[in-house]
């Protein structure tokens, strides 16, 4: 069997240890501790899956994950952010740049076990069907490229994640929990506002479509054909 390659981007050496003797049995690890090796190796490694700390030395993941995802080789690899950084607004902001996932330090090496299994297992049964029409948007599988009548709109990750599930199931209601579950497997920490905050961006970026996306109070989302 194959091992998938992970990348672990922390400048703590105690975090590294940790990670690389939690995910060694399994999957096969390189590590970097500043941004400028994280950029090296990402392109070196070619990583399945990178987990990427907040605080560095020499600038933010923040700033690495938004470099990572405005390359193509790098768009459609699942990014981890693990941080001591609490709370929604750091969470959201991560999602918003195009990470999966989201840990608060110190973590259960068992929970991020599970949760890049959960991942790198979504990631294996992604649609390959590489062009995906729906009337006026269209839909590119393998580079996650988003056309709105005839024009390329830029999606986050999470985002084209979400765009796609709601066209998939047309006409038909989903709830916010299985929105969460289908872009963040095993995120238990994210919440609703989150959902609301991509549902704004995606109305926004295909309003020139005949597409709209409906709110059903208590239930969730929809998509319809105006």
């Amino acid at each position: 069997m194959i091992k998938s390659k992970i990348l672990i981007v922390d400048d703590n050496d105690d975090v590294r240890i940790l990670i690389k003797k939690t995910l060694s049995d399994k999957y096969i690890i390189e590590e970097a501790a500043s941004s400028e090796e994280a950029m090296t190796k990402a392109f070196e490694f070619d990583p399945e899956l990178i987990i990427l700390d907040i605080m560095l030395p020499d600038t933010s993941g923040y700033e690495i994950c938004s470099q990572l995802k405005s390359k193509e080789e790098f768009k459609n690899t699942p990014i981890i952010f693990l941080s001591v950084k609490a709370g929604s607004n750091s969470r959201i902001t991560g999602y918003k740049l195009g990470a999966i996932q989201y840990l608060e330090k110190p973590f259960e090496p068992e929970e991020l076990r599970e949760v890049i299994a959960s991942i790198l297992k979504n990631v294996s049964l992604v649609d390959t069907n590489e062009v995906q029409n729906f009337e006026d948007i269209v839909l590119n599988i393998p580079s996650q490229e988003v056309t709105v009548i005839g024009e390329k709109i830029h999606f986050t990750s999470s985002e084209f994640k979400i765009i796609h599930l709601l066209l998939k199931n047309s006409n038909r209601v989903l709830s916010r929990e299985k929105i969460l579950n289908h872009i963040a497997p095993g995120n238990f920490s994210a919440n609703d506002r989150m959902i609301d905050t991509y549902i704004s961006a995606l109305r926004r970026k295909i309003r020139n479509s005949h597409f709209v996306i409906k709110s059903v109070y208590g239930e969730g989302y929809k998509i319809i054909a105006a």
